[in-house]
């Protein structure tokens, strides 16, 4: 971006969605949002005058691993290149696609954050002397002078207003929820009393430091403990194994307290703010979904099936409808792993008969036993798993968090919205449909000619390119419709400064410039409405 900044030209920057990254690190390619691409032609000679994408230097690259961590350390990189973008002065356009739109609203969230916190974070500050925009010999965070970082933030306390925001657009985008788990000393999301109601102060934002003093007490108080034990076993090894035992199983569980309390604090305090985040860059804000995208609904599939209102649970607890627990804890799974017993007859004829030892036919010993460890442990095992598998799934790589809700709005106040035109919506359903099945007719195609060439499948697949790969679903096909990208260049030629808006209003259809014209609306209107301040 840097080498493109003699343009002064309103710069596009497109961000891609998980598993949509360059494995090489290209920026040019066939992907939708690399140089070369039909996205990328169909904007560049779309766009309106005053905009354009970035010609030369480095596009924006992240993992596109399917982490909340990849998402968020992506997110960190985007606000670097924004403050940067900032410092020249220059204005922007944000468009993302699937969890690309995550990244875009995490950003855009951390920096409504740092602005209540008056105070830069680690990951912000390294992002930042990679870009060239701070410079290392300023002194190190990892230190950990808190002034340090405070200082830094005054520097750029005007560039993290985010002024040359024009426009941000989100493209099949499942903003994801997360909430803290209940812990011995914070309350998480299922206890009743937990709620996002309240304003947030600058000292609410602070992370907590009384963890220290906290470590320090409870190491002196288990070194005293494990010190009297091992006294009063005569000092013998086997007490200085129990001193040592003990105080390292206080150390250890006083730390999972203190992780889990951070945890638990930054998760709520980024979850309150959303609001108050939403309703600052909603306006400049266009969410372009269908009705039946597969990520979308997928991940909400995968939420907690009793997790309360989002409304309700904005609401202090006394003012609630339903001001109880909240019981859910995912789908409940068939237990799918047991363990077999040793076998003792075959079923052929003639029989077959074996076993040596406690292994002879009809012994009960060796079935109560393999009986007794399905029934008590591998339910255990198999539950473990269902939620290993489960986060797995979610992108839910934070300890101590659950995925509690998945919303096309970055907050979740999409209730009985439509994120789509109707036509547009059923376009997109039709041809996804009709590519699944040409899909089909394709791999079967490629079977036969494996099975009379003598091929292996694989071989014939790795130097076959299936011509209908990513369309046959919705949530891939978004740029392959005209009027979608039609209506991403009307936003964009709405918030340009420097363009003349009316003559995108010839280029699509009256009936979906009135749609975007009363979506823009209805955010508007839901996002003051569930403002914290509204």
């Amino acid at each position: 971006m840097p080498a493109d900044a003699e343009n002064r030209d309103e710069v596009v920057i497109l961000v891609h969605g998980t598993f949509a990254g360059d494995k090489d690190g290209s920026d040019s390619g066939n992907r939708w949002w690399q140089r070369g691409s039909d996205t990328w032609k169909w904007l560049e000679c779309n766009l309106p005058a005053g905009t354009s994408l970035p010609q030369n230097g480095r596009l924006f690259h992240w993992s596109g691993a399917n982490t909340q961590s990849a998402r968020l350390s992506a997110s960190m990189d985007l606000l670097a290149l924004l403050v940067e973008l900032e410092r020249q002065g220059r204005g922007y356009h944000l468009v993302g696609h699937s969890h690309g739109g995550s990244v875009i609203w995490e950003a855009l969230l951390t920096c409504h954050v740092l602005q209540c916190k008056g105070m830069l974070v680690d990951h912000l500050h390294y992002a930042l002397i990679r870009r060239g925009v701070l410079s290392s010999e300023k002194g190190d965070p990892a230190t950990g002078d808190r002034q340090f970082l405070a200082d830094e933030y005054q520097e750029l306390s005007q560039e993290l207003e985010l002024d040359h925001l024009r426009s941000w657009t989100t493209i099949g985008t499942p903003f994801l929820c997360h909430l803290p788990e209940d812990g011995w000393v914070f309350r998480g999301w299922r206890h009743a009393r937990f709620s996002l109601a309240g304003a947030v102060s600058a000292e609410d934002v602070k992370a907590p430091r009384w963890h220290s003093w906290l470590i320090l007490t409870v190491f002196v108080v288990s070194m005293l403990l494990g010190a009297g034990l091992a006294v009063s076993r005569s000092t013998g090894p086997m007490g200085i194994v129990v001193w040592c035992a003990s105080s390292l199983a206080a150390i250890k569980t006083t730390i999972s307290i203190v992780v889990k309390r951070e945890v638990a604090h930054s998760l709520t305090t980024r979850a309150k703010l959303a609001r108050s985040a939403f309703a600052r860059f909603s306006g400049r804000w266009l969410g372009l979904y269908a009705t039946t995208d597969e990520a979308i609904t997928g991940l909400r599939t995968l939420c907690p099936p009793q997790a309360p209102d989002y409304a309700q649970l904005c609401l202090p607890p006394d003012q609630r409808t339903v001001p109880q627990k909240a019981t859910a804890t995912g789908p409940d799974l068939p237990t799918l792993l047991r363990l077999n017993a040793p076998l003792k007859h075959v079923a052929l004829a003639p029989e077959v008969s074996f076993g040596h030892g406690y292994y002879y036919a009809g012994s009960t010993l060796t079935d109560k036993v393999y009986d007794g460890v399905n029934r008590w442990i591998m339910p255990k095992i198999n539950r473990l798993l269902a939620h290993r598998l489960l986060r797995t799934a979610q992108g839910c790589d934070i300890p101590y968090a659950d995925l509690v809700y998945v919303s096309p709005w970055p907050v979740p106040l999409d209730a009985g919205v439509a994120g789509l035109p109707n036509h547009i919506d059923k376009s997109l359903e039709e041809g996804a449909a009709s590519h699944a099945g040409l899909l089909g007719l394709e791999v079967r195609q490629l079977i036969t000619r494996a099975a009379m060439s003598g091929t292996r499948l694989p071989a014939v697949l790795a130097d076959h390119r299936l011509d209908t790969a990513g369309k046959f679903m919705v949530h891939t096909s978004y740029f392959d419709n005209p009027e979608i990208l039609h209506m991403i260049r009307c936003h964009i030629a709405d918030s340009c400064q420097s363009s003349q808006s009316g003559t995108t209003r010839a280029e699509i259809p009256s009936d979906t410039r009135e749609w975007l014209l009363e979506a823009r609306a209805r955010t508007a209107t839901k996002a003051a409405l569930h403002s914290p301040e509204g």
